[in-house]
């Protein structure tokens, strides 16, 4: 008898909202949400759902501060989900985890149209989006993104 209770007392506790929880919400919609916060310059929103990892080496007020220095001005008229892969991600800290890879393409004035992948990561049962890693880089060392000498490394094509 105990041992049928340790193993339903395991059995429970492993569903229960732990790092790998899948979340019940769709990870396209939540992409298109972080992205339109961003577009719209609501950092202090968007910093409320990026990853644990990042939020320690951005602090909302670091965050918020470095990112409202360079405003985004271009609004697309659409942004679509063109697809959702599996794909693992490496966190700016060297780990990797699991993540939802997903593509948008966003539709400028004219026939302007981007494509730009979201990387999400299931954390406690919700998604969580991840900062590009040269950002996370220019945020460990202390500096905004958008300083002299930060930015992605150059194309190689």
């Amino acid at each position: 008898m105990r041992a049928v209770v340790l193993v339903l007392a395991v059995a429970l506790l492993a569903g229960c909202g732990g790092k790998a929880a899948a979340p019940r919400d769709d990870p396209g919609k939540f992409a298109v949400k972080v992205v339109n916060l961003l577009l719209e310059n609501h950092y202090v929103q968007a910093w409320g759902d990026l990853h644990p990892e990042d939020q320690r080496v951005a602090p909302l007020a670091e965050y918020v501060g470095c990112e409202t220095r360079t405003p985004i001005l271009a609004r697309p008229l659409a942004i679509k989900v063109l697809a959702v892969n599996d794909e693992s991600v490496g966190l700016g800290n060297g780990k990797f985890v699991d993540s939802k890879a997903v593509d948008l393409r966003l539709k400028f004035a004219g026939t302007f149209k981007l494509t730009h992948t979201v990387h999400v990561v299931a954390e406690h049962g919700h998604w969580r989006w991840i900062l590009p890693s040269w950002r996370f880089r220019d945020y460990w060392a202390d500096r905004c993104p958008s300083d002299a000498g930060s930015g992605p490394p150059p194309s190689t094509s």
